[in-house]
């Protein structure tokens, strides 16, 4: 039987960072509304983002994935026009998941899309189509990478940071203007069990340097890490998981509350990315009283959908997305 010992982080990695997003962009963040997007080599699949090690998969196995991932549907002025009916200000939008695969150019890994029978840069397509209405874009990293063969490895840590920060300068020097930069995979109150090692790194994350860099480079940028504790600095908002600020009805959330702005990460359908198996998308009600709450709070909703594999969001999604968007122009009208 496989042993559940609990094994706890002892440490919280600390940030000295200087520099935190300026009064453009923490204007438009807490003054928008965000659309999230999960979206990889587990939409072909039809399965939960993580399917690689809660399923099992043999990685060759799951690598093989990119030679079908092909979404001939995936219009970036559709996914932008969806946006903008829908009342959303920014677009969050995983440019790699913690499988390592990336949704655009990437100098540094063979896992890209420009290695998929696609070959087209997602993210080089969506940039300017969001520019082009007005709509900003915010980028969601895994810090914890499963494809890479440095990750978790102490002996061979700076390498993976060395990746790591290539990667980020990639996407934060090649798009125009950034908005925000949303981190996930460190989890440093968690405990796990060893059969969860896969979860743990292989040294410290930099944040210091981490912050500081993205704040140089894009100044408007509002950064967040999706750890579960109060907000370091250099982290310019909190996030809550299914969950309202200060609030921890999922079992993983913060229950402080931080001087920063907060954000209320919610899912349209039971899961991030697209799963047919679990099409059990919550009620028009439902959402619009999420962002009732949201709004009450003075917190940012950011709402997520999962596109399907062959590049298009489901209908059923579209449509809530839509008539919320609707929904809200006539209150704001309402109120003017």
């Amino acid at each position: 039987m496989a042993s559940m010992d609990r094994i706890q982080n002892p440490v919280i990695e600390a940030s000295e960072a200087k520099l935190q997003a300026n009064e453009a962009g923490r204007r438009a963040f807490t003054e928008g509304m965000g659309l999230s997007m999960h979206w990889g080599l587990y939409s072909v699949l039809g399965l939960h983002e993580w399917c690689l090690k809660l399923s099992k998969f043999d990685p060759a196995v799951y690598a093989e994935t990119m030679k079908r991932f092909n979404p001939v549907r995936f219009n970036a002025e559709e996914w932008a026009d969806l946006l903008l009916e829908g009342g959303y200000t920014f677009l969050l939008i995983t440019t790699k998941h913690h499988d390592g695969f990336c949704l655009w150019d990437s100098g540094v890994t063979e896992r890209s899309v420009m290695r998929t029978p696609f070959g087209r840069d997602v993210i080089g397509e969506l940039a300017p189509a969001l520019r082009d209405r007005g709509i900003k874009l915010h980028f969601y990293y895994s810090l914890m990478d499963w494809d890479h063969p440095a990750y978790g490895r102490s002996e061979r840590w700076a390498e993976y940071m060395h990746y790591m920060t290539a990667q980020l300068r990639e996407l934060l020097t090649q798009y125009g203007t950034i908005n925000g930069v949303l981190f996930d995979g460190y989890w440093p109150t968690h405990p796990y069990t060893p059969e969860q090692v896969f979860w743990k790194e292989g040294g410290g994350y930099g944040f210091t340097e981490l912050y500081d860099m993205i704040h140089t480079l894009q100044p408007e940028a509002m950064i967040t890490n999706n750890h579960h504790v109060l907000p370091l600095p250099g982290e310019d908002y909190q996030v809550w998981e299914l969950d309202y600020p200060g609030e921890d009805y999922v079992g993983w959330n913060c229950h402080a509350v931080g001087p920063t702005p907060q954000a209320v990460w919610w899912n349209l359908n039971a899961g991030w990315s697209y799963q047919p198996y679990r099409h059990q998308l919550k009620s028009f009600e439902q959402i619009l009283l999420t962002a009732a709450r949201c709004r009450h709070d003075r917190s940012t909703l950011m709402l997520n959908v999962g596109p399907r594999g062959w590049g298009d969001v489901h209908p059923d999604e579209a449509a809530i997305l839509r008539r919320l968007g609707t929904h809200l122009r006539s209150e704001k009208i309402g109120r003017n």
